[in-house]
């Protein structure tokens, strides 16, 4: 008997052995959508939950953290005390703390770490920036309070000047005398005339070398506005930087004095760009800008309330031609277009003004 032929019919290769993997379907790398699902999203969630997590243990260590306790912790030594200078002047402009900005034997207490700071600063890292700013956020803090407990020390820091780098204690300090010198005079209108070594130390400061403090002293003298600092601004009104003639001017329109309506119309003029021009880009000129022109016309506001009978024709026809520039003219003038709306706002008011 023969051997049974292969069918005939039988056509390609003998197919080879058959595995289980050949029945899986074929590995393809993981989508996009896969990816997002396992890890992104996830970690989104985990980023959440920690950051709300922080932000709650952050309220809570502030809302339990006393001002009397971060007081005595500065009384020590150590890098981080600057922090603590500034974390005590946040929280002094916290009503929650109005009370304690009373507290004498506590402005006493920083008067005091202040001016051994101020004593120690020629001694090796004392210029560093941790110890400037310590000393910067300590002025800072005094300011906030409401006694006079610290002036005598606010004013040695704003006239001692060792190194071009104590200058940012300086500005610090004259923040802090005009900040103070308001409350008190708000408190009690006579009482500045108790504290001799207030108005001297302003005005020595009015003819000082460094433009900055001269700026800063401007609006000091504005903002505590006793006669003789009232006087001095009508002389910084003068000053061949543009910033403390502004300021001495918007503090001068402020109580009615016309002698700051020239200065006024300059801080209003669309084609000066004034102090802007130290700014290094067009969008802070643009900011710049806007503060100027916004004190110069609430202080317009105010000189036409209180000088209703003088005459402020130039100053109107410089907030007119603000009002009516073209947004190619806004833009050359570094002029935003909310200073525009605001123009037209104060045209209104002094239309208004009796």
């Amino acid at each position: 008997m023969s051997d049974p032929s292969p069918s005939s019919d039988s056509t390609g290769p003998p197919s080879g052995p058959h595995y289980p993997d050949d029945q899986l379907p074929p590995v393809e790398p993981p989508s996009a959508g896969f990816i997002l699902q396992l890890f992104v999203i996830p970690g989104i969630i985990v980023v959440v939950i920690v950051a709300v997590w922080l932000m709650f243990s952050w309220i809570a260590h502030h809302a339990s953290t006393r001002p009397e306790d971060v007081v005595q912790g500065l009384q020590g030594s150590g890098p981080a005390r600057w922090q603590r200078a500034n974390e005590l002047a946040d929280m002094l402009r916290n009503s929650r703390h109005t009370e304690f900005r009373q507290n004498s034997v506590a402005a006493t207490q920083l008067a005091e770490i202040l001016q051994r700071e101020l004593m120690t600063a020629t001694s090796p890292g004392g210029m560093e920036p941790g110890a400037v700013n310590l000393r910067y956020f300590l002025c800072r803090a005094l300011g906030e309070f409401e006694v006079a407990d610290g002036l005598e020390v606010l004013s040695e820091a704003a006239t001692t000047s060792r190194d071009p780098r104590e200058q940012w204690v300086r500005r610090g300090a004259i923040q802090a005398i005009a900040v103070l010198g308001y409350h008190l005079q708000q408190e009690n209108p006579s009482s500045l005339s108790d504290y001799a070594v207030l108005e001297p130390t302003l005005i020595l400061l009015a003819d000082d070398e460094n433009d900055l403090i001269r700026s800063e002293t401007a609006f000091a003298l504005g903002r505590i506005g006793t006669p003789g600092m009232m006087k001095q601004l009508e002389i910084m009104i003068g000053d061949p930087h543009p910033d403390t003639r502004y300021n001495a001017a918007v503090a001068l329109a402020q109580r009615g004095n016309v002698i700051a309506i020239e200065t006024l119309v300059e801080m209003l003029d669309s084609e000066q760009l004034g102090s802007a021009t130290e700014e290094p880009d067009p969008q802070s000129q643009f900011v710049k800008r806007a503060v100027i022109m916004n004190n110069a016309m609430q202080g317009t506001v105010e000189l036409a309330r209180q000088s209703s009978e003088s005459d402020l024709s130039s100053l109107v026809e410089a907030l007119e031609k603000i009002a009516t520039a073209n947004r190619t003219e806004l833009y050359e003038s570094r002029i935003d277009p909310h200073v525009q709306a605001e123009a037209k706002r104060t045209l209104e008011h002094l239309q208004g003004i009796p």
